[in-house]
């Protein structure tokens, strides 16, 4: 194509823009619903880190031989989300909010059996996901350009991707390396360390996709709570969302790997250690995130 038709193909282009975009300000076909793009700051963590240590093959004792395993995680995982969001006008002062997100998710830990050093355990795991979160945003207006906003709702999450790094620190002062004993039973010579061969194995550093290791939930579902204001075309909000789908599946069935390891009546490895399984860990994730929506609808949004 020619110059001079490009050119005159972009002006009656923006002739056509423009005039569509007059007959729907006069018209005022959608002055309520809204479409922008959003994005944030992330700070997520687990509910709970009990149980992990088990998950992960090993068990902490105390002195007393008494199970302790771990107590917390390190707060917190930082990440981001950013991705497409509208407002859809339902009541006086009501909307209805959908997104679609990509967001990021995860948490840190790093524990030591305390009174006993060099037992410490360091993990760090990602958790990347596509999101959709649906929420009913009530406003009240201060006047034209200033609103506070709250808001509530669901999500719905699909685990895309992740990392997971396991670091155990067990004898690495020594030389040669201290190894876990392969036994369920801990004892003081081995360091008060209940040890899970067939998921620990004798690696003292792992790398793994975060949903390629079994009895790792992809889908991600629960409810989030916000408040925040707009100020003419931005938003800006504080949200906390919490999963009711637990990432980690602690009754998730191994039989077969200990079968095929001659090992019969096992499931998992609280079962294999002999310690009962506590609930399964979900996450929740604190976000601040700003949104800008664009007048796609010739809503006449104030600049």
């Amino acid at each position: 194509m020619k110059k001079k038709n490009v050119v005159s193909f972009i002006a009656i282009s923006l002739l056509l823009i423009g005039g569509f975009n007059s007959f729907a300000q006069r018209t005022n076909r959608a002055p309520e619903n809204l479409f922008g793009i959003r994005a944030g700051f992330n700070m997520s963590d687990l509910t709970s880190a009990k149980g992990l240590d088990v998950f992960n093959g090993l068990a902490f004792y105390n002195k007393d031989l008494e199970y302790v395993g771990f107590t917390d995680t390190k707060p917190f995982q930082y990440g981001f989300n950013v991705g497409a969001t509208g407002q859809i006008k339902i009541a006086d002062s009501w909307y209805v909010q959908p997104s679609l997100m990509f967001t990021t998710k995860g948490y840190k830990l790093n524990t030591q059996n305390k009174g006993y050093l060099d037992q410490n355990v360091e993990m760090n795991v990602k958790a990347y996901y596509l999101q959709l979160p649906i929420d009913i945003v009530w406003k009240y207006s201060f006047n034209d350009d200033f609103r506070f906003i709250v808001q509530g709702g669901a999500f719905l999450g699909f685990g895309i991707a992740g990392e997971s790094h396991f670091l155990d620190h067990y004898g690495e002062k020594t030389i040669p390396r201290i190894q876990h004993e392969q036994t369920a039973n801990p004892s003081i010579p081995n360091g008060f360390i209940g040890y899970d061969y067939t998921v620990h194995q004798i690696s003292s550093e792992d790398y793994d996709d975060t949903f390629m290791t079994e009895g790792t939930n992809r889908w991600d579902a629960g409810l989030e709570l916000g408040l925040g204001f707009e100020y003419k075309r931005f938003q800006i909000s504080l949200a906390y969302q919490y999963s009711f789908t637990p990432l980690y599946d602690y009754a998730h069935d191994y039989t077969l790997r200990y079968k095929e390891k001659g090992i019969q009546n096992v499931s998992n490895s609280f079962e294999a250690l002999k310690l009962s399984a506590p609930k399964s860990p979900s996450q929740q994730v604190i976000s601040i995130t700003v949104a800008y929506y664009l007048d796609l609808f010739s809503n006449k949004l104030k600049y």
